[in-house]
């Protein structure tokens, strides 16, 4: 027997070295994959048609640098239940739905462009600051006749043909010595009477019925004032006709004075018409009677020098008509029935479309 003591313990595994174990090794644990880091973009070559579809095909094949391509949505499949969708692992026939039908619908309605008045080439601004002036005057009076010279020259032929009918029907002595020119004892017989009081009195009528077929004109100078341009219907829009009528009394009796003395009525003829030279165009504005005889003398005294200067230059144009046989007032007396309202209207502080 072996001793013992001190020695080893045949009793302890771990000292019997064919009884010790071996350790066994702890397998190690594994690693855990990392995910692969995404690798950056390697750069494409350029292609100048831009991108390409599926099938390498450009979608640019032009190269346009605006080009947009087109954006097509991609099928779905219908979810399971409904039309045309998997039931039970079976596609179902899908139907379609007509399609309602569109009722009809009336345009919208366009909005109205904005409406401007006509331009017209012969009608201006009003003639308010240039001077009141004879010059003015008469070229505003040759401007207004030009832009409707037609129905001047067709006014002032027809009243003057009925004027000329009024004198003779007013006048039977005047149409006696027409009747028997070739007979001097007829002629004389005629005019002496066409002194008498009744001839006289009936000449004087005449003349206030010739006055009332003046007014006409007037009324249409008084219209172009405002207008410019004058159409037939301006002559007959009469204004204030009862004062017309008594202006038309004081004619004839201006008339009936000068028939009755010569040389005295004559002058007073003449003197008050050249005062009341204004009173026709203020009555055709609207003007009371009384008022307007009296605010028209106040105007021809206020401005003589332009009335005189008028009367001068009317004057000379029908001497001058006179080479025309008489053809030329159809021109003259517009034109200077045209002068006296555009004086008239300015010197009352009205404008007048220039």
């Amino acid at each position: 027997m072996s001793n013992t003591y001190g020695g080893w313990n045949p009793q302890d595994p771990n000292r019997d070295p064919r009884r010790a174990q071996v350790p066994q090794q702890q397998d190690p644990q594994p690693q855990q994959a990392q995910p692969p880091q995404a690798q950056p973009p390697q750069p494409q070559p350029f292609d100048p048609y831009g991108p390409r579809d599926p099938y390498g095909r450009p979608a640019n094949p032009y190269g346009r640098p605006d080009y947009q391509p087109l954006q097509r949505p991609e099928p779905q499949d219908p979810q399971p239940g409904e039309r045309g969708g998997y039931q039970g692992g079976q596609r179902t026939p899908q139907f379609q739905q007509p399609a309602p039908q569109q009722r009809y619908q009336e345009p919208e309605a366009q909005p109205s462009l904005p409406q401007y008045p006509a331009v017209s080439g012969t009608e201006r601004r009003p003639d308010v600051d240039e001077p009141p002036t004879i010059g003015n005057a008469w070229r505003w009076a040759w401007s207004a006749f030009g832009a409707s010279w037609g129905v001047w020259v067709l006014m002032s032929l027809l009243l003057g043909l009925v004027q000329v009918a009024v004198l003779l029907v007013f006048s039977p002595s005047t149409m006696d010595a027409l009747a028997s020119s070739t007979d001097p004892a007829a002629v004389d017989a005629a005019l002496a009477a066409g002194r008498t009081l009744e001839a006289r009195g009936l000449a004087a009528a005449g003349t206030a019925v010739g006055f009332l077929l003046q007014a006409l004109l007037f009324a249409g100078a008084l219209a172009a004032t405002r207008t410019r341009k004058v159409r037939i219907r301006d002559f007959f829009v009469l204004r204030g006709f009862g004062g017309l009528l008594g202006f038309a009394v004081v004619t004839g009796a201006l008339g009936f004075a000068g028939t009755a003395v010569p040389t005295v009525g004559v002058l007073v003829q003449v003197v008050v018409t050249l005062v009341l030279l204004p009173v026709p165009f203020l009555l055709l504005d609207g003007v009371g009677f009384g008022k307007a005889l009296a605010r028209g003398v106040g105007l021809v005294f206020s401005h003589l020098g332009t009335v005189f200067g008028v009367l001068g230059i009317f004057a000379g144009l029908v001497i001058a008509s006179a080479f025309t046989c008489g053809i030329g007032l159809v021109v003259v007396i517009p034109a200077m029935l045209l002068v006296g309202a555009y004086l008239v209207q300015r010197w009352t502080g009205e404008a007048v479309q220039g």
